[in-house]
């Protein structure tokens, strides 16, 4: 028997102790004993091919999210546009000095069946050429290569002031209104473009998905095109666009705006970020029409960066309200009198409401509409409103009403100087 020291009796002990775990062990049922793949420490390795997918919250704003909880990502690693909110307070924009590179284009709205001038030997044609070239519908547009655009009002002829801006950007859907001296913007929620070039309005039209068919090709300002015909309730639009260098994106912006006017959705495959409008032929159901033409297209290395954030830096955030508008003339009083060379003997008014002089133009629709003097745009006159545009000679002058989008041309009038001129049904003495 070995002595009972210290070092044995740790050995004697630790020999009893395992000997009583042992026999107080229970007896394992079948089955119970064997190892859970389940709680294994190491997962099972992934299957040959397979990637992890990682699952991030849904996007319930976009509702980007396939059945799984997956977000969908466009190219670029880029979700899909999200619509702009009218009461959202835009954050500032990251746009940084190596983007601005694009492209600016010159354009213009035309109406492409104005009357023409009323004849006599007595008409000044090349005065009337030149008023037409201020009064047109002309516009500037920069399309930078990083995904925006800013169309600038470059006439007094709109309905909202000269210098007033829109500006768009690639991943939002809808645009931003900035005020001609950038101190202040607004938001314009997709759909409301129309409403508001035709009548000074912010109403939203639903978007819906337009009928879209291929009608051949053709070269504008020396760029091969591809021809688009969109049709919704609303009007029909045969979009040329072409492959422009530098401009990025941005082109794709452009077709959004110009599908807004038929109300289509900006989803079509017509607005592709390879192509950008070159022109747009707008026709209306009942009848007229209008069309929008770039002029010119120069590739820019540094576009004016400060004047294409979205929003512009600084600017007050006013929504609902709209910029202040012009004054609804726009021609001088010395400009429209060079329309005749000689003043013509007056004609005796029949109507007591006729001005002494100039034109006395009454509204008395429920839409903006414009008057055109010898083919060329003179005023525009809000519902149920007047106007007086003093300058014209007294002569004999071709007249016409129509709105902006010319879908209410109103028939070639010729009528004496001074008068009152009505569009729509005139109300009693």
């Amino acid at each position: 028997m070995l002595p009972m020291t210290p070092r044995n009796l740790c050995a004697a002990l630790l020999l009893a102790c395992l000997s009583c775990a042992k026999k107080d062990e229970p007896k394992p049922a079948d089955g119970v004993g064997e190892p859970s793949p389940n709680a294994s420490i190491m997962p099972a390795p992934l299957a040959a091919g397979t990637e992890l997918e990682l699952r991030p919250k849904r996007d319930m704003q976009s509702g980007a999210a396939d059945a799984a909880e997956r977000l969908l990502f466009t190219d670029a690693g880029e979700g899909p546009p999200r619509p702009f909110r009218e009461d959202e307070v835009l954050p500032r924009d990251e746009l940084s000095v190596r983007d601005g590179s694009g492209v600016t284009l010159q354009a213009r709205w035309r109406w492409p069946d104005v009357p023409a001038p009323a004849g006599g030997p007595d008409v000044d044609l090349d005065a009337i050429k030149e008023a037409r070239q201020k009064a047109d519908f002309d516009v500037n547009i920069d399309l930078a290569a990083a995904g925006r655009m800013r169309m600038t009002l470059a006439a007094a002829s709109f309905p909202l002031a000269y210098n007033t801006e829109f500006r768009s950007r690639r991943d939002r859907l809808g645009h931003v209104l900035v005020w001609p001296n950038g101190n202040a913007y607004r938001i314009l929620p997709q759909g409301s473009l129309r409403a508001l070039f035709a009548e000074r309005r912010t109403d939203v039209a639903p978007l819906v998905d337009a009928k879209l068919r291929e009608s051949g090709s053709g070269t504008l300002l020396g760029v091969p095109t591809r021809k688009t015909e969109l049709s919704t309730q609303l009007g029909q639009v045969t979009l040329e666009q072409g492959n422009v260098p530098g401009v990025g994106p941005s082109g794709a912006l452009l077709c959004r705006m110009l599908l807004e006017f038929i109300a289509a959705a900006p989803s079509s495959a017509a607005c592709s970020e390879q192509w950008t409008p070159l022109r747009a032929e707008f026709r209306w159901p009942e009848r007229g029409r209008i069309v929008f033409e770039v002029a010119s297209l120069a590739k820019r290395a540094e576009l004016p960066l400060g004047q294409l954030y979205v929003p512009p830096l600084g600017a007050l955030f006013k929504p609902g309200e709209l910029p202040p508008e012009s004054s609804g003339v726009f021609l001088k009083r010395q400009e429209l009198a060079r329309f005749r060379t000689r003043d013509a003997p007056l004609v005796l008014a029949t109507d007591e409401r006729t001005p002494g002089e100039g034109v006395m133009a009454v509204n008395r629709t429920d839409a903006l509409h414009y008057l055109t003097v010898d083919g060329v745009p003179a005023a525009w006159v809000r519902p149920h409103s007047e106007k007086y545009v003093i300058g014209l000679k007294p002569g004999r002058y071709a007249i016409s009403w129509r709105d902006f989008l010319g879908t209410e041309p109103e028939l070639r009038k010729t009528i004496d100087v001074p008068a009152r001129i009505v569009v729509g049904r005139e109300e009693g003495p």
